[in-house]
């Protein structure tokens, strides 16, 4: 089940969006990309430092385990396709399209081609299996690394959004209170494992959503257009990610969380996303 929830600006701005770029070809504004590497970044923290919040044995095996296990699949999946990619946010639109890197062979002039005893080969969707493995594998080691990258040890920066990011929440969800509210109902609402985000759009709104599994607000072509964007704040909703600490109560996991969240960060990613960094 996927899930969001948008103000009354956001949801005319939908509107005008949805059929001004279908009236006119409005293109959306030119954002620098938040990238993530093929590798799992080290932590700006020690696990014990989200303590009480987080229990430093579960983001322990949540880094080492699960996140390492994501990384490990996708490498193996580019390397059987021999693929190089130093972005791995470059992965997430349109993975459905995505064609086989060309081989050597293939770029030299025909007659050296038919001199050689070698055909033209055209370049070849990927496979199935691997753009399943992209979904899943690249989606699961973007979202941890988001994830991680959204987390700080508790006191130790703002307590809550700043500058641009904070006057965007304001005046999208009325206040940073209803903003907290309207994201944590929106988190309790997914049904299953997924993640929770604060999504920035194309056509500058901010809003709350869910996606399910590994899927991510990047993911264009598998989520509904409202919902797809640049993420400015994410949480894991797997229950490998506070069941250990909270059993079942999700609720009190949200609370929890909250004490832990790098405003600091999310600040940095709206300038970064807007093109004012």
């Amino acid at each position: 089940m996927q899930y969001s929830s948008m103000t009354r600006r956001g949801f005319l701005t939908t509107a005008a969006a949805a059929f001004g770029s279908a009236a006119i070809g409005a293109a959306p504004p030119v954002t620098t990309p938040l990238g993530v590497p093929l590798r799992q970044e080290p932590l700006a923290f020690d696990f014990e430092e989200l303590e009480p919040f987080m229990k430093a044995s579960t983001l322990r095996r949540h880094y080492y385990g699960h996140h390492a296990a994501y990384v490990k699949e996708l490498e193996t999946a580019l390397q059987a396709e021999a693929m190089t990619v130093g972005n791995v946010v470059s992965l997430m639109p349109g993975m459905e399209r995505m064609i086989q890197p060309q081989r050597s062979d293939s770029r030299m002039p025909l007659g050296r081609l038919v001199s050689q005893g070698l055909s033209f080969q055209a370049p070849q969707p990927l496979s199935k299996e691997t753009t399943q493995t992209i979904r899943r594998a690249g989606g699961g080691h973007i979202n941890h690394t988001a994830f991680w990258r959204f987390l700080c040890p508790p006191d130790s920066g703002p307590s809550g959004p700043q500058g641009r990011a904070a006057r965007a929440i304001q005046e999208d969800f009325g206040s940073v209170k209803a903003f907290r509210q309207v994201f944590k109902e929106v988190a309790m609402a997914q049904q299953g494992s997924g993640w929770a985000w604060l999504v920035y759009r194309p056509d500058g709104c901010l809003v709350c959503s869910t996606t399910a599994n590994e899927d991510n607000p990047l993911m264009k072509d598998h989520i509904p257009w409202h919902q797809a964007g640049k993420p400015l704040l994410s949480l894991d909703l797997w229950e490998h990610s506070y069941c250990e600490q909270y059993q079942a109560d999700r609720e009190q996991y949200i609370d929890a969380w909250w004490k832990v969240v790098n405003w600091e960060f999310v600040n940095r990613a709206y300038s970064i996303v807007t093109g004012k960094a």
